[in-house]
């Protein structure tokens, strides 16, 4: 069976759950709140600043939850629908049923990260009468959110097939204080490139660096703060990823099914 026919296999299984209700919803649901926020909220002093950082700010808090969820949710229903046997004794190797998983998550973190954020720049643009938007910082910022979640797609797929969903939630849960406190405030300024929950928050924000009103206020040109922000980020997010990728890789063709959560 090829990887497409796989991952078209895993999207089917999705069909009539709340994976797929969560995928469709969010993407529409969080625009549309932020719009209705920020029009309640005009302040022509750093406004665009203040809309992308409040977008993706909440936007990376939140997606160390909704990982947990969504991955928790994929490990629950292969349980119920018969005790991991479809994973254990199927036509599908576990290579192949693992990548099919993780690349359907993330294809879907993709599609609903940038849905979100197209939707954003359209209300900016025709309903809050936002002038000369940036574009092409808030695609940034769509696709640094992306790189520096990566981690956790694979994290949690690996922690939800070992211990379930409750244990996945739960440090989703931790991993979203975290994210709020170290990603999103002062206290992580020093210790963030270290913290893999603080990472898709503090990438999602250096573009603000290269925002006008931005270099403005500090007088000076910040595009070398811009790269030494990115390279913070993105060399430990990529590696960590890469690590942990191949050890939940290595795990998955190693497991007889067991419930080591139970």
């Amino acid at each position: 069976m090829s990887f497409l026919h796989v991952l078209s296999s895993e999207w089917l299984k999705t069909r009539r759950t709340t994976i797929r209700l969560i995928v469709f919803v969010t993407p529409i649901i969080y625009p549309i709140f932020m719009l209705w926020y920020f029009s309640r909220y005009k302040d022509p002093s750093f406004w665009q600043v203040k809309i992308y950082g409040g977008f993706f700010e909440v936007l990376s808090v939140s997606l160390p939850i909704v990982i947990s969820l969504l991955t928790g949710l994929m490990a629950y229903q292969e349980e119920k629908s018969g005790s991991f046997m479809n994973v254990l004794t199927g036509p599908v190797s576990r290579a192949k049923f693992y990548f099919g998983k993780l690349s359907l998550l993330i294809f879907a973190a993709i599609a609903d990260i940038f849905l979100a954020t197209f939707l954003m720049l359209l209300g900016m643009r025709y309903i809050l009468n936002v002038e000369n938007v940036h574009y092409d910082l808030f695609l940034q910022g769509a696709l640094l959110s992306l790189v520096g979640s990566l981690i956790l797609f694979s994290l949690h797929l690996l922690i939800s097939f070992a211990f379930g969903m409750g244990a996945s939630i739960a440090i989703g849960g931790g991993g979203f204080l975290v994210s709020a406190i170290i990603g999103a405030t002062v206290v992580g300024d020093h210790i963030w490139p270290y913290i893999p929950w603080a990472w898709t928050v503090r990438l999602s924000q250096v573009p603000m660096l290269l925002m006008l009103k931005v270099k403005h206020a500090f007088g000076m040109e910040l595009s070398d703060l811009y790269v030494q922000e990115l390279m913070k980020g993105i060399i430990p997010a990529s590696i960590c990823f890469i690590l942990v990728t191949l050890l939940g890789f290595v795990w998955f063709n190693r497991w007889e099914g067991g419930k080591s959560y139970e």
